[in-house]
């Protein structure tokens, strides 16, 4: 059986649409797989000034205090998931 040979001059001019098809290709499957997964993130952004901390045992022996957040710990129920705690708030993330 023989191999079809094609000229040296025919495959230099196909050669760019060749590629380009190629990377359409990619492209097209790339952007069908990130579709499917279809992974939405909601923000949300909370100034530190409106988060208040409380003892968690005030009475408690002396030891390392430890502190608890009302909000934040709802946040955390409703599925939000902290991403970045910084100086001037908190920004957490869900999925949609």
């Amino acid at each position: 059986m023989a191999f079809l040979r094609y000229p040296v001059v025919v495959m230099e001019k196909i050669r760019p649409y060749l590629i380009g098809a190629a990377l359409t290709t990619v492209l097209i499957v790339g952007m069908a797989q990130a579709q499917a997964r279809g992974t939405r993130w909601e923000y949300l952004y909370i100034e530190q000034a409106g988060v208040q901390y409380e003892l968690i045992d005030p009475d408690g022996p002396p030891r390392p205090r430890l502190l608890h957040s009302k909000v934040l710990n709802t946040l955390g129920d409703d599925g939000w998931e902290m991403v970045q705690a910084g100086v001037g708030g908190y920004v957490f993330k869900r999925r949609r």
